[in-house]
C-alpha cells in the first residue's frame, strides 16, 4: 500500500517561499541601517543644492547622474577632507544608497 503525504506538499512549496521573503526583509533592514542618512551628511560643507541634485536624481532613477555624482565625492574626499575636516564617506554612502533606491545596477559607481 503507497500512502501519499499531501499535508508535506503545500508546506514544501511555501517554505522556501518564506525563506525568501525573510531573506529579502533581513537584506532590506540591513541595507537600510548600513546606509548613511541625509542627517548624518556635512551637507554645509558643500555647495548649495547638492542634496536636491542627489535626490531628484534618484527620484528621476537617472543612474548617469548618480553615478557621476558618486566619482566626483570619491575623487575629492581628501581635498574636502583637508579643507573642511570632513572626508566625503558620508556623502558617498548617501550616493551609494540613492543608487540602490534608483535602481541601479550594482557596481555604477
Amino acid at each position: 500500500m503507497h500512502t501519499t503525504h499531501a499535508s508535506r506538499g503545500p508546506g514544501r512549496l511555501r517554505r522556501p517561499g518564506r525563506i525568501l521573503l525573510a531573506a529579502a526583509g533581513l537584506a532590506t533592514i540591513l541595507l537600510a541601517s548600513a546606509c548613511d542618512t541625509a542627517q548624518q551628511v556635512p551637507w554645509a560643507s558643500y555647495s548649495s543644492g547638492l542634496q536636491i541634485r542627489i535626490d531628484a536624481a534618484t527620484a528621476t532613477r537617472n543612474c548617469a547622474a548618480l553615478r557621476v555624482l558618486l566619482t566626483a565625492a570619491e575623487a575629492t574626499s581628501h581635498a574636502h577632507e583637508k579643507a573642511t575636516g570632513f572626508p566625503n564617506d558620508a556623502l558617498v554612502s548617501y550616493v551609494q544608497a540613492a543608487q540602490a533606491r534608483a535602481g541601479c545596477p550594482a557596481g555604477s559607481g
